[in-house]
């Protein structure tokens, strides 16, 4: 008669001298039975500071003391240990070690093998079963767990704002100065698959709400633009500004934002879009909701078809009968195939991308100056100085929380980074259900146990 048995999973992190550990093995006791060669199959998943042993199943008997598993490692083992009283370490040879059998016990057995690698690695090992006078060999394969992991990146060129990326991405900020007192930014985050994360904030040109007293000192009047040429000429910036009374999101990306895709994009098209009210995501306990437009999208790029989210929103400021008003585009695309993988990759990097305190500071102080320095177009310089920086702390998180969860209803949760004393906020997936952070490292796995030592990061509820 023989018996199956199926051996729990066992993770471990051995830490020592600095350097990270990689646990090593199962195997497996029976109760007894009557067989000639015992069989043992096992498959492990290695990656950086684990190795997890599954799909056990077979039987064997130990009964002889002289039995003795051995294991050759593809990676130099630096340190080994039998977790139980009935196995000792034999022999250790660089990548060979060898357990014998003191004490006869009809249990789960686990060995330990620490390596000094702190990289991910393809992993593998062979092992060889001397058992009551038969003998078992086999490998085990290796394959990565479910798990993402990504770097602090912040903006090289003025220091203002930062956020995680995925490891071997790439990230640009480049904050934009169309008028002198107003600021804005465009923000690209790049992987593979051509994989692209987006924010354009605003989306220009700028526009201003049509008035009585703009046509009177200005000659400004409906549906018509003011060129770069005579903004400058009013000493007001470098780029045209256009005149139009307020749109909603939709109306705005349908007149607006599409044309300029369907012009750019091969055969851009809009597989399904949506107005939503978007909850206005900040610090406070605020209840409002503001308009936006959800949009999945898709086009062709050399024969392949690229899948994409959007969400678009529009923002108006005004003082008496003047006012301007802007679009924001916030979105996600990659390859037709990779696109599940993109967004749980690119929801970390839109929720967490922050502009710093002291950099909004200073630029706000500029662009008050420079606004009481022009005598043009009213009260509109002061509006831009002092509403383009606070879309910086409504929209970002607010459209980077309503594109994560218009994602099958995607959960998001908040923690604390105790150490800067600052709010991480991290999406749950199937496969990115508990996060990690280790100084400018941040990992998500689907299991629970700290496997970076990381004490860091505080779940806040």
């Amino acid at each position: 008669m023989l018996n199956l048995i199926i051996v729990q999973v066992d993770r471990y992190l051995l830490i020592r001298y600095g350097w990270l550990a990689c646990c090593m093995l199962l195997l497996l006791l029976s109760s007894s039975i009557s067989v000639n060669k015992p069989k043992i199959e096992y498959a492990e998943a290695q990656r950086a500071e684990q190795t997890i042993t599954f799909l056990q199943a077979g039987s064997a008997i130990f009964e002889n003391q002289s039995d003795m598993m051995t294991v050759t490692s593809s990676i130099p083992v630096e340190e080994l240990a039998a977790r139980d009283d009935w196995w000792k370490v034999k022999s250790a040879e660089s990548s060979t070690v060898a357990f014998m059998l003191v004490e006869n016990m009809d249990e789960l057995s686990k060995f330990l093998m620490g390596t000094n690698s702190n990289e991910d690695i393809i992993y593998s090992s062979s092992y060889q079963l001397a058992s009551n006078n038969t003998g078992d060999s086999g490998r085990i394969e290796s394959q990565a767990p479910n798990g993402s992991r990504f770097v602090k990146w912040a903006d090289s060129k003025e220091k203002a704002a930062t956020t995680f990326i995925p490891e071997g991405w790439s990230a640009d900020l480049q904050i934009i100065r169309p008028y002198k007192s107003m600021t804005g930014f465009v923000f690209f985050a790049r992987g593979d698959e051509n994989t692209l994360v987006y924010v354009f904030q605003p989306f220009m040109p700028l526009y201003i709400l049509p008035s009585g007293s703009l046509c009177e000192t200005d000659s400004i009047c409906f549906s018509s633009i003011i060129s770069a040429e005579k903004v400058r000429e009013m000493s007001l910036g470098n780029a045209p500004i256009a005149v139009s009374n307020f749109k909603t999101p939709e109306q705005y990306f349908t007149s607006e934002v599409l044309p300029i895709l369907t012009r750019n994009l091969n055969a851009y098209t809009v597989d399904s879009a949506e107005s939503v009210y978007a909850p206005i995501y900040g610090d406070g306990n605020s209840t409002d909701l503001v308009p936006a437009y959800d949009v999945d999208y898709n086009f062709n790029v050399e024969n392949k078809k690229i899948s994409g989210k959007a969400t678009v929103f529009t923002r108006n400021y005004t003082t008496g009968d003047t006012g301007i008003w802007n679009g924001f585009v916030v979105g996600i695309e990659s390859s037709e195939n990779n696109f599940d993988k993109a967004f749980q990759q690119a929801a970390v990097i839109l929720l967490n991308l922050q502009f710093e305190e002291q950099w909004l500071n200073s630029e706000r102080n500029v662009l008050l100056e420079n606004a009481n320095t022009s005598q043009a177009l009213s009260v509109i310089p002061e509006l831009m100085a002092n509403s383009t920086l606070d879309d910086f702390y409504l929209i970002i998180p607010t459209a980077a929380h309503q594109l994560v969860t218009s994602q099958n209803n995607t959960m998001v949760a908040d923690y604390l980074d105790k150490d800067s004393g600052k709010k991480l906020h991290l999406p749950l997936f199937p496969e990115l259900q508990y996060w990690y952070l280790n100084g400018d490292q941040l990992v998500g796995r689907d299991l629970i146990r700290d496997l970076m030592n990381a004490s860091s990061l505080e779940p806040l509820f």
